[in-house]
């Protein structure tokens, strides 16, 4: 049974998972938000801008031709709303079409999350050789790399497209003013949606990255995971025993402790457990006394003096050390090896049960 306390080897479990959704740790692209964004907005901008593009042009040509003679505060007011009120029909559409498209994406990668953790204050995050750390790390560094390597990439689809273009660039002194702008606009666009489309591929890949990196920080050790079902699975009331009864076994003696176990499983160096079970009063054999290097020597010493079984075991002596407390009940999965063992202490060594 190998045995590694610090490997982080099992997937969270629904509690851990929950935990860290309250300090905002959750899986989340910002690339996926700005890429489907840009994407919907190639298709809503065309839309927003038939509809109110023409209003809006002929209110500044309005307006431009109106520019008052006297001006007042009274005159320059009326002045720029006759500006501002039709450009407001083109900004706020906008406006409220990305925070609603903001949000949708957002709801879809981590769902509703309230978490004031990240707004609590922390003192480590006003210290500036934690803040140069955080600049130049590892993470930074890739982010970085990965702006730049998007940016590139970006400008090179750009270019592509306007250099397609570039005999409809040379004509653009042959039509009107509108013509142009309306040709410019296409080319934008163009260069918009294939961007997008791009975008929202390499976000599909952070976005799976970023769940990746969350999942493998999110991973426990085995004795996490014991540690956190052993204690959802007792009962509040046996809690509340096993705690006082613990507190009155680590108030005594590990020498009478030691004489009153049934076996002391060992390492048989390193560790060493004392292990006691009295079928009349216990659902499970109890660890009594438990010990490392200088202690687990002395445990050994106190059952050699006093004729208590000793029965080295090495992965069950690492496995019962790492996850039970004194005073705690073997668990579940180490029935079966805690049996055999004491089995062999009945049978063999001839130690009569309680």
């Amino acid at each position: 049974m190998a045995q590694d306390d610090g490997e982080k080897t099992e997937a969270p479990t629904a509690r851990r998972r929950s935990e860290a959704r309250k300090k905002g740790t959750v899986a989340k692209s910002q690339d996926l938000n700005g890429a489907i964004l840009m994407l919907l907005f190639t298709f809503l901008m065309p839309l927003i801008l038939r509809n109110a593009g023409m209003d809006f042009v002929s209110a500044f040509r309005r307006a431009l031709g109106s520019i008052p003679a006297d001006i007042t505060n009274a005159s320059t007011s009326v002045y720029v709303l006759s500006i501002l009120v039709p450009a407001s029909r083109i900004i706020i559409p906008v406006m409220l079409s990305a925070m609603v498209i903001g949000l949708v994406v957002n709801f879809s990668q981590v769902g509703i999350v309230f978490s004031g953790e990240p707004l609590i204050p922390k003192l480590d995050r006003l210290n500036p050789l934690n803040g140069l750390k955080r600049l130049f790390s590892a993470r930074s560094l890739m982010e970085g790399l990965k702006v730049i390597a998007k940016s590139a990439l970006f400008g090179y689809i750009a270019w592509g497209v306007i250099s397609d273009s570039w005999e409809m660039f040379i004509g653009f002194s042959q039509l009107t003013l509108m013509a142009t702008a309306s040709q410019v606009g296409n080319i934008i666009r163009i260069i918009a949606q294939r961007v997008a489309a791009v975008w929202l591929i390499i976000a599909i890949f952070d976005y799976a990255f970023q769940r990746y990196q969350t999942e493998k920080s999110l991973k426990m050790t085995k004795y996490e995971v014991k540690r956190e079902f052993r204690d959802q699975d007792v009962p509040a009331e046996l809690k509340q025993a096993l705690a006082k009864r613990r507190a009155k076994l680590l108030k005594a003696r590990t020498q009478d402790l030691v004489k009153d176990a049934d076996v002391i499983v060992t390492n048989p160096e390193h560790y060493s457990v004392a292990l006691k079970y009295e079928s009349s009063e216990m659902i499970a054999p109890m660890v009594v006394a438990k010990g490392q290097d200088y202690l687990a020597l002395k445990i050994r010493e106190i059952a050699r003096d006093n004729d208590v079984p000793i029965v080295p075991n090495p992965p069950l002596a690492r496995e019962l050390y790492s996850t039970c407390d004194v005073g705690d009940m073997v668990p579940k999965n180490l029935f079966q090896a805690v049996a055999e063992v004491l089995a062999y202490v009945y049978r063999v060594l001839g130690k009569k049960p309680k």
